[in-house]
């Protein structure tokens, strides 16, 4: 009965149309992915994408390795040696292109260092071209020295765990870094939270008729009345809505994944998130990153699909099942913008999406006096819900009334 449930839903027309848009996502989302990554070459000519990825992964491997004093010394050094060339002293745009051509091999370097040495809410482009070569190996200190210059300012506040936890956070951070080209992790990661959120809508489309297109179809009268429609049968629906969601979700993150990586390169997956997320709180490394933006990812897709066919049981309506997953993914951020609850927003399902921000931001949650970053929260509480929510989906469709 399970395979009979699944080959309903992809067999009706309005869910291949859905499978067709979910590869066209796919396919658009996996090339403004690749365009993110950029190269310029030394006549100023610019690249995008596969031929960009090549290009730069050569040029940024020749400082792969660990990023010690002396190599951020002679990052500083680099740096003002081509500054110092004819080019960098034009005004034209061509010129600055050529410029930033014979940069870009320490163009992340160049960031970290200006980050470290900025002020925390802004960024300054210029910050490495005054500070010396003995500052440059000074760039972790200026981070965890920032970190508490912005607590002591009085911009956030923070609470004592909070604090404590945040400063043991950045003391902790493994140093030095480990540097290696890191493009196409960089631009998957800024991508995937959007790409896994249009995931969930479809999904959620799929499964928002497996319960109410019996009533639809005017077939519940027989379903019921069969020997195994109010237990083996709900049953085998909400098996089929459990699968249908894990099956696409897992394939088609797989496909971005690979597309991505394939084309951008894998590299620098044992990196450090900082070498991205400068003051992130998070001690991972991007491959960690990406495992946890993927499993939160799932626990929200299916929790927004768990509701999607509670409604569509309960309601009969297909229509009123398929704006669920958009309502819980979509309207509760910017009704967390509005109401003043703050600390009931960081636990809207929505978060579970927004893993990436919270990653680059502090997205803390205290509980008892113990602090924990969100999705450490949320991942498992979500988790239980789902499981929670699967014996009342099954009780309200078995309770169904013939009509």
């Amino acid at each position: 009965m399970l395979w009979y449930e699944i080959k309903k839903v992809f067999s009706r027309f309005k869910n291949k149309m859905a499978l067709a848009l979910l590869f066209i996502i796919l396919i658009v989302t996996s090339i403004l992915t690749m365009n993110r990554v950029e190269y310029i070459d030394a006549d100023g000519e610019r690249y995008s994408g596969i031929a960009a990825a090549g290009k730069l992964r050569d040029v940024q491997n020749k400082w792969a390795g660990n990023l010690t004093e002396d190599v951020l010394a002679d990052v500083v050094k680099e740096n003002k040696r081509i500054n110092h060339t004819i080019e960098g002293g034009s005004d034209d745009m061509e010129e600055q292109d050529k410029v930033y051509a014979q940069k870009q091999g320490i163009s992340d370097l160049i960031t970290l260092i200006n980050t470290a040495f900025s002020e925390w809410r802004d960024y300054n482009y210029y910050a490495i071209g005054s500070i010396s070569k003995k500052q440059a190996g000074q760039v972790y200190e200026r981070r965890i020295s920032a970190l508490k210059e912005y607590m002591d300012s009085g911009e956030e506040t923070f609470t004592e765990p909070q604090r404590k936890y945040l400063i043991e956070k950045y003391e902790n951070l493994k140093t030095p870094f480990y540097y290696e080209y890191i493009g196409g992790w960089s631009a998957m990661l800024q991508n995937i939270s959007t790409f896994i959120l249009m995931l969930a809508l479809v999904i959620g489309f799929f499964v928002s008729g497996i319960f109410s297109d019996e009533f639809q179809t005017k077939a519940d009268s027989i379903f019921f009345s069969s020997k195994l429609g109010r237990n083996g049968a709900t049953a085998s629906k909400i098996g089929a809505g459990i699968l249908i969601t894990t099956v696409l979700y897992v394939v088609f993150v797989f496909f971005y994944t690979a597309i991505v990586l394939l084309a951008l390169g894998a590299d620098g997956a044992g990196c450090p998130i900082q070498l991205d997320l400068w003051r992130s709180a998070y001690n991972v490394t991007f491959l960690q990153a990406y495992l946890l933006i993927v499993v939160s990812g799932y626990v929200g897709t299916l929790f927004a699909a768990v509701v999607s066919m509670i409604v569509s049981a309960a309601s009969r309506a297909t229509a009123t099942a398929v704006i669920v997953p958009f309502m819980i993914l979509c309207a509760f951020p910017f009704l967390s913008r509005i109401i003043t609850l703050p600390g009931i927003c960081s636990f809207f399902p929505d978060q579970l999406m927004e893993v990436y921000i919270n990653i680059k931001e502090f997205g803390l949650v205290e509980l008892g006096g113990r602090v924990m970053n969100v999705p450490t929260v949320m991942i498992p509480v979500y988790m239980v819900i789902c499981l929670l929510l699967l014996p009342v989906l099954y009780c309200v469709y078995k309770s169904s009334e013939v009509k």
